[in-house]
């Protein structure tokens, strides 16, 4: 059993980053819809093998549309995702 394993999705649509779903040790998951207008998900994972391991750390992109110019022009606005874990 891990010390700790949290992850995090936020969404970048036209209107900036969007909090999508997430997972917390202690509260458990909280599941968000993906907003219609998304362009892509960012999902950052946490993982702590043992109260002396050093975090491990991973994060991905999933594209949600084939549009990469404006998932570009979308970046080039509002930056890169902020994830709170």
């Amino acid at each position: 059993m891990s010390a700790s394993n949290e992850w995090e999705d936020v969404h970048l649509t036209p209107a900036g980053w969007v909090d999508g779903s997430i997972k917390r040790d202690f509260a458990g998951v909280t599941k968000r819809p993906v907003p219609a207008d998304a362009v892509l998900t960012a999902h950052r994972r946490v993982h702590v093998a043992s109260a002396f391991s050093s975090p491990d750390i991973s994060e991905s992109e999933t594209r949600l549309t084939d549009d990469v110019a404006l998932i570009e022009e979308l970046r080039q606005k509002y930056g890169k995702p902020v994830f709170g874990v």
